[in-house]
């Protein structure tokens, strides 16, 4: 038959498994399916079935009704104005599967769409926290470290060598109203070595020890600062 639509059928398992059903009616009720695919209901009249299945159309007529009596299908008539002559004939599927599918579809996808959203809180929540433990912490009035930072020290001083060392700074820095990106960086290039260093006595360091007079000089170095 030339025409035969290309549409997909959809039998489920309800439909399937009806005892009550010939088989012929179930692959019927599948034709049905493929032709609501393309208006939202099925425009065939017995004859197109008849022509298509190469049966007769009180054959077709008897799927139908078993199809409609068993709940799967609807069927609306429209007769000619002023007489019994039928116009039109639409059969709609009852709890259309491809409705169901795409209704089971949109579900499975908001499921996902969700649960990605909840991943994603969850790791934003994750990398908040982290980003809050890598938040710098006050251990002196002007001097502030990152707890790992803060350990470090504390692992490699011990805790009374550290106290002295962020005094160190804290008190240079109050003093000459000094920033630093880092004050941990700074511990690290010169304020290490000045705790331990020996003070000397230069007029234009103001008594800085050797390693701060060193590392300001390879500051201003880089800053193109004259000396």
């Amino acid at each position: 038959m030339e025409n035969k639509k290309g549409y997909y059928a959809i039998i489920p398992a309800n439909v399937r498994y009806d005892e009550s059903l010939t088989p012929n009616a179930k692959l019927l009720y599948g034709e049905i399916t493929a032709l609501c695919n393309e208006k939202g209901f099925c425009w065939a009249n017995n004859k197109y079935f008849a022509e298509l299945y190469k049966v007769s159309k009180v054959s077709i007529s008897k799927w139908i009704s078993q199809l409609k009596s068993s709940g799967y299908v609807n069927i609306e008539i429209i007769y000619n104005e002023g007489s019994k002559e039928i116009l039109n004939r639409y059969i709609r599927i009852l709890n259309d599967p491809i409705k169901e599918k795409l209704k089971d579809n949109n579900t499975l996808i908001n499921s996902t769409m969700n649960n990605i959203i909840d991943r994603n809180r969850i790791e934003k929540k994750k990398l908040y926290k982290l980003k809050k433990k890598e938040n710098k912490i006050k251990y002196r009035t002007n001097v502030t470290l990152k707890e790992k930072e803060f350990n470090k020290l504390i692992e490699d001083y011990g805790e009374e060598q550290t106290a002295i060392i962020l005094d160190k700074l804290a008190n240079y820095k109050g003093s000459n109203d000094k920033k630093y990106k880092s004050d941990y960086r700074a511990i690290l290039l010169w304020v290490i070595d000045a705790v331990k260093a020996v003070p000397i006595t230069k007029d234009d360091h103001y008594g800085m020890c050797e390693a701060e007079v060193k590392f300001h000089e390879e500051q201003r170095r880089i800053n193109n600062v004259p000396s």
